[in-house]
């Protein structure tokens, strides 16, 4: 199988497969870009079934360049938020913010794993509805299987990509 290229990963999904066991195998599979927001604030931790705080520690992998971390200019994070209106704008966090930018100011095409409705909203909005993948999508690719939560889905990345078109049809996304 041919590797995903230049893959970036919303740190609910860097979190949800650290919980599965699966980050290694993504890290051997994937060109994996993290933005540097995701990687030091947002992907910090998961809890177990227990309730107990599983930390992670993905600077291991930045230093075996198994991940590559992007920094986006704040210049351009703001020039990217506003092409948006309130609606948009409250509902990403700094690291979607960070990896969005990066993504559509990228001369490679790039792709974004994501489990938040926001992230393929803004994509349809933007017509780059291609370049948003779910995290079932990516490990059926990837020949892995497994039981995922709802928002994990192809179904959830489409319905919320199609929405995104749908408000910019309206009016509502983009200034």
């Amino acid at each position: 199988m041919k590797k995903f290229r230049l893959l970036l990963l919303d740190a609910n999904v860097v979190i949800e497969l650290c919980e599965l066991g699966l980050w290694g195998l993504v890290l051997e599979k994937c060109e994996v870009l993290l933005a540097r927001t995701v990687l030091e604030v947002e992907a910090q931790f998961y809890e177990d079934e227990d309730g107990e705080k599983v930390y992670l520690d993905l600077e291991e992998d930045v230093k075996q360049n198994r991940l590559q971390v992007v920094d986006v200019p704040l210049k351009q994070i703001t020039a990217f938020m506003a092409l948006f209106k309130p609606l948009y704008v409250g509902a990403l966090d700094p690291g979607e913010k960070e990896s969005l930018t990066y993504l559509v100011n990228a001369k490679d095409k790039h792709y974004i794993c994501s489990a938040d409705k926001i992230v393929f909203r803004v994509l349809g909005a933007l017509d780059r509805e291609d370049q948003g993948i779910s995290l079932a999508f990516l490990l059926k690719q990837l020949g892995e299987t497994r039981k995922l939560a709802h928002e994990f889905s192809e179904e959830y990345r489409e319905l919320w990509t199609k929405k995104g078109k749908t408000e910019n049809f309206l009016g509502q996304a983009l200034k």
